[in-house]
């Protein structure tokens, strides 16, 4: 059968997505690039917002009227699989505990399917990147009152620590240079099974090969732990320094309102720990505003959490009740007027803060992986602190290069080869 698969949210669910690909190819189907070829229509989703929820009800919608099989994956088949029958009776639903049935699934889509298949060459790498995606686990240890991705996820679920290395092993000889190591919470990796993260990536010594390494976000409550050992992990050089450690709110009133078990000053610790051993570090951080209770006190120090921090990424939301959360019925609900103005004056203030951060960039020579086709016939690659560098000239996706910088923007750099 032909497959068409849209995915939508994190990089944990474009890794399961390409899983899910991976499964079919091996059992003799084939992924196709539009929906007009396909036999079949895969949906990964993402409900972490109202409005991505929307979305994935309107896609579903126009999967369904083509008429075609339609499975829905990800968040929504696990908390809102009622709300997608109610819209497509016919729609196969698979949680994203139940990823392998998807090759069940196919047979179950066409009965005259041969009941013994030719097993197919592994998938060769999609031309426009070179980024192999490896979730390491799935779930979390979390209690936060506005996530619905937990309930969607459930329990804490770690890979072993054997699998991931041979998965990667996997990757690298298939020619993938760089490696994103995803989970919904990368530091709670391997608490339940007796393993940690620093263990997995002091493991990846026994790889061989030029790659590169992003580790995915870890919430500050389980970096705290391991704190010591994780910074010694990333003294390895194909690690990118780069470290995604969402803070939610500089208010620790609304911090324990969210179910958060950390404090400002442990965020600051973790900071600044890696600050000292990595200076040029790239820090992405998180913050939700407009949550139920969040006095404009609240916000401000927010906004002084952000001036003190200078993040060279800030990734900031609107507080989306989300049902079957414990935010869903708090009372004192900030108006949407308020949490766009609040979102607002963030966005405008880091982004100066960001372009501030690239001037000082501005003439300095690194060594950098491409890593996709850009926009206008350039191509973009990544600085060994993930910062993304635009170039003019024509280079082969996987190859690394030493650029010198010569603009700033704000939110990414540009370049020319040396």
């Amino acid at each position: 059968m032909k497959f068409y698969f849209e995915s939508y949210g994190c990089t944990m669910n474009q890794g399961e997505a390409r899983i899910m690909e991976d499964v079919l190819c091996e059992n003799g189907h084939t992924i196709v690039s539009n929906i007009t070829d396909s036999d079949a229509l895969v949906l990964v989703t993402c409900t972490v917002i109202e409005t991505t929820e929307l979305r994935m009800m309107r896609r579903l919608v126009t999967f369904s009227e083509t008429k075609k099989p339609v499975v829905v994956a990800g968040c929504m088949a696990s908390v809102q699989k009622d709300q997608i029958l109610a819209a497509n009776p016919n729609t196969i639903v698979l949680a994203p505990q139940d990823l392998t049935d998807i090759a069940r699934i196919a047979d179950m889509l066409s009965e005259d399917l041969p009941k013994t298949r030719k097993v197919v060459q592994p998938r060769k790498i999609p031309q426009q990147t070179v980024d192999a995606i490896i979730p390491i686990s799935s779930g979390c240890l979390g209690s936060c009152t506005y996530c619905i991705t937990r309930l969607a996820r459930g329990k804490l679920m770690s890979c072993p620590p054997d699998f991931l290395l041979e998965s990667m092993k996997k990757a690298l000889s298939d020619g993938y240079k760089e490696i994103r190591l995803t989970s919904q919470d990368s530091a709670a990796y391997g608490t339940d099974i007796d393993f940690n993260l620093p263990f997995l990536l002091g493991e990846m010594k026994t790889l061989d090969g030029k790659f590169r390494v992003r580790v995915g976000m870890m919430n500050p409550e389980n970096v705290l732990p391991i704190l010591p050992e994780i910074i010694n992990a990333y003294k390895d050089q194909r690690i990118y320094k780069f470290l995604h450690l969402p803070v939610q709110s500089g208010s620790e009133s609304i911090l324990r309102k969210m179910g958060r078990r950390y404090t400002v000053d442990d965020f600051f610790m973790i900071v600044d720990a890696f600050r000292n051993h990595f200076p040029d570090i790239t820090i992405s951080t998180d913050i939700i505003v407009g949550f139920p209770g969040e006095s404009e006190a609240d916000f401000k120090r927010s906004v002084e959490l952000a001036k003190k921090l200078r993040p060279n990424v800030l990734n900031i939301t609107r507080f989306s009740a989300r049902p079957q959360t414990a935010a869903m019925n708090m009372e004192n609900k900030i108006p949407s007027r308020i949490a766009k103005e609040r979102s607002r004056e963030l966005s405008k203030m880091h982004a100066d803060i960001s372009r501030e951060i690239n001037e000082d960039l501005v003439g300095k020579k690194e060594r950098i992986l491409i890593t996709e086709y850009g926009k206008n016939d350039t191509m973009m690659g990544r600085t060994n602190t993930y910062k993304p560098v635009v170039l003019e000239e024509n280079l082969k996706i996987g190859e690394f290069v030493d650029v010198e910088i010569t603009e700033a923007r704000d939110i990414y750099l540009k370049g020319r080869v040396l």
